[in-house]
């Protein structure tokens, strides 16, 4: 449905297409950190077959680049700006990345340093269906600042083949009939024809009038010999759950198996607060239909300069855990004494106690994002993904190899020996960086893939010196 942008890092002198929004001076930057929100949008087309193509919308304030001239022979200055985003995987290894070298042009200093204009622009990847997180990297080529915006976790879905499904959907701040020229071809703000101006976060002000909705439906049931329709409608709901505003529907002839959705809505006089825009789809012919939601904050101007960068990002997976995988994720890292103190607790306070915590090792405090807490998440998942001795239960978090891998992460080296000469089947697990060099061995004794710790070096763990004499003669050979 959607065409798909060239995954080469490219230079384009272009000016992008900005609007306004908010602020900083020609020739210098206000901070070393430059400002990034960034979006996700899934487009799960079928046609893709075993991958789906995810975007990375972004959007920056223009003055605060530093632009330069670099040609007396040309009146225009330039901002050279740099953008890069990796994925990673459950283990937080990368996984995938993808960037591009672009240009902001301006004619003069006094453009250049105009308060409340945005860039905006968007980088894209093919991914398999999964569980990941991603960065959006910034850098500004001339000043040296930078910026980044971190994804805590991103679920890409399998493309539906055999009913009805929505994809691709963002909320924009302006979508517009792009130029039919080789220009077009090439911009990678530009869907199916229209340039798509996302508003990553989905913040408005109350001062906006129109909000604007773009999204793709695939799997209609079209036949050529046949005419058919498929319905859309739109309603409002407000965070409570409550409807705010039924917005009506219509009806669209279809012209194949795929459509594209691009709707504005007045939101002229909304209230600040969080609202739901809900999206059903429905095909006449088939009878089957598809329903998304998109959240849509309204805040006031006051609000929305001095908080924008605070806003906290929805869908934070650690708020839909239970207080047991909760405490699951600290069991293994707290002092006797913080375990002492928070067994005595009720359950509100130890959800009191778990915030202190995540707020006092919180490794950069600067963010939005608590990125200890996330790899926290992520390595008990992957315990649950990797050890669990029963499926069901996933209780890959219980098992030595869990505690181990909860407690110090990723391995830096591991060695398995499935058939080694001399007794069961063996994992070593290195750690360099750790002390003088950590190391762990896990031995499946019972032959049911249920590894137990027999030896490692750390204090307080098991100590097996025929173990140790072992690893030193290195008797890794095989039958």
């Amino acid at each position: 449905m959607k065409q798909l942008p060239t995954f080469v890092a490219v230079c384009l002198v272009i000016a992008l297409s900005v609007v306004c929004l908010g602020g900083s001076a020609f020739g210098q930057t206000k901070t070393d950190r430059l400002t990034v929100y960034a979006g996700a949008i899934f487009f799960n087309d079928p046609e893709l077959d075993s991958v789906v193509l995810v975007e990375f919308p972004f959007t920056l304030a223009r003055d605060q680049f530093e632009f330069y001239r670099p040609d007396s022979l040309d009146a225009r200055f330039y901002a050279r700006i740099f953008a890069q985003v990796t994925l990673f995987g459950v283990d937080g290894l990368p996984v995938d990345s993808t960037n591009t070298y672009f240009s902001a042009v301006v004619g003069s200093p006094e453009e250049a340093a105009t308060e409340g204009i945005k860039l905006f622009n968007s980088l894209s990847l093919l991914i398999k269906p999964g569980i990941y997180s991603a960065r959006v990297t910034v850098i500004d080529a001339v000043g040296k600042a930078k910026g980044d915006f971190f994804y805590e976790r991103i679920i890409v879905e399998p493309a539906l083949k055999d009913r009805l499904a929505i994809g691709g959907k963002c909320l924009a701040y302006d979508i517009s009939r792009a130029p039919d020229s080789p220009e077009s071809e090439k911009n990678r703000l530009v869907k199916n024809g229209l340039i798509v101006l996302c508003n990553p976060l989905g913040i408005f002000s109350t001062g906006d009038t129109t909000a604007h909705l773009y999204a793709e439906l695939y799997n209609l049931d079209y036949r050529e010999d046949t005419p058919s329709k498929y319905q859309l409608a739109f309603k409002i709901f407000e965070e409570s759950g409550g409807l705010y505003s039924d917005l009506g529907f219509k009806t669209v002839a279809k012209a194949g198996r795929t459509a594209v959705i691009a709707e504005s809505f007045d939101i002229t006089g909304w209230p600040a607060g969080v609202y739901r825009l809900r999206l059903t789809a429905r095909d006449l012919l088939s009878g089957q239909s598809d329903s998304q939601q998109v959240a849509v904050t309204v805040m006031s101007p006051e609000t929305r300069t001095a908080d924008f960068a605070d806003v906290k990002i929805k869908d934070d997976p650690y708020d839909t855990l239970t207080l047991d995988v909760q405490l699951r994720l600290v069991r293994y890292v707290l002092t006797p004494v913080e375990k002492e103190a928070l067994a005595a607790l009720n359950p509100r306070g130890k959800h009191n106690f778990l915030k202190q915590y995540w707020r006092e090792h919180d490794s950069d405090p600067g963010t939005p994002i608590n990125e200890t807490r996330l790899e926290a998440l992520k390595r008990y998942e992957f315990a649950n993904d990797n050890f669990s001795t029963d499926r069901d239960e996933r209780d890959g978090w219980r098992t030595d190899r869990g505690r181990i891998y909860m407690t110090y992460g990723p391995w830096e080296q591991r060695d398995d020996v499935e058939s080694p000469r001399v007794g069961n089947p063996f994992e070593v697990w290195f750690y360099h960086s750790i002390r003088e060099g950590a190391v762990f061995v896990f031995e499946d004794r019972q032959g049911f893939d249920d590894y137990t710790l027999v030896h490692s070096n750390v204090e307080g763990e098991r100590y097996n010196s025929d173990w140790e004499d072992r690893l030193r003669q290195d008797i890794y050979e095989m039958e």
